[in-house]
């Protein structure tokens, strides 16, 4: 981190004459609501994939696999369009995929 030296006081220095304040227009409720609306929206897909991937866990069945393909598909939506949900996507991956391994073990192991 760069320290900057301290400010060195000048006598010779005198402050500007103060301006009048700019008039602002009074707000509107389509500027209020732009302002408001910036905020990319969620994935539905990526939220669907954690979702269904958290009850595979509970359930203990072949969800996982769906989970994750949800997820991946909703994580190439979010890469392309700029939407929110990136690590819901990935954490539905992780846990499909964990979901989905151990329905193969107790299915075919146990």
């Amino acid at each position: 981190m760069t320290d900057f030296p301290p400010p060195v006081p000048r006598d010779d220095y005198v402050a500007p004459a103060s301006a009048p304040a700019p008039a602002y227009a009074p707000a509107t409720a389509s500027a209020v609501e732009g302002v408001q609306g910036t905020h990319p929206t969620f994935n539905k897909m990526a939220i669907w994939g954690f979702v269904i991937a958290c009850v595979g866990l509970i359930v203990f069945g072949f969800l996982g696999a769906l989970a994750a393909a949800l997820s991946s598909t909703g994580l190439k939506a979010i890469r392309r369009t700029g939407e929110r949900g990136k690590g819901l996507a990935i954490a539905g991956i992780c846990i499909g995929i964990f979901d989905f391994i151990f329905y193969l073990v107790g299915r075919f192991f146990l």
